[in-house]
């Protein structure tokens, strides 16, 4: 039987994400499965501009939910965030993903 950190898990996690303005808030996030990331980086790497640009509010459209896991954003919502926001909700979606030496928690 392979171990359940192999996977994805359907737990929602709560973080409290804060932009370089000081201002914060408690928002929820959905983990993402290989496919999601690897997705992200075929955008990153496309040569179409708007591909590259749209790529980030793709995956935290994927990501960024309400507490009982619904999606609290949409694709064009998302493509409409500050750079402040943008920013931030990537570096949560990271942390709660694992990445940069972040561990995943809550």
């Amino acid at each position: 039987m392979l171990a359940d950190s192999l996977f994805v898990s359907d737990k929602v996690h709560e973080r409290m994400v804060k932009l370089s303005d000081g201002s914060e808030y408690k928002m929820w996030f959905k983990e993402l499965s290989a496919i999601e990331f690897r997705r992200f980086h075929i955008a990153e790497q496309s040569a179409d501009e708007e591909k590259q640009a749209a790529s980030m509010a793709k995956l935290i459209a994927a990501s960024l939910c309400e507490e009982d896991g619904k999606p609290a954003i949409t694709y064009k919502q998302a493509l409409k965030l500050t750079a402040l926001a943008m920013n931030a909700l990537s570096m949560t979606i990271l942390e709660v993903n694992g990445f940069g030496g972040a561990e995943k928690n809550g």
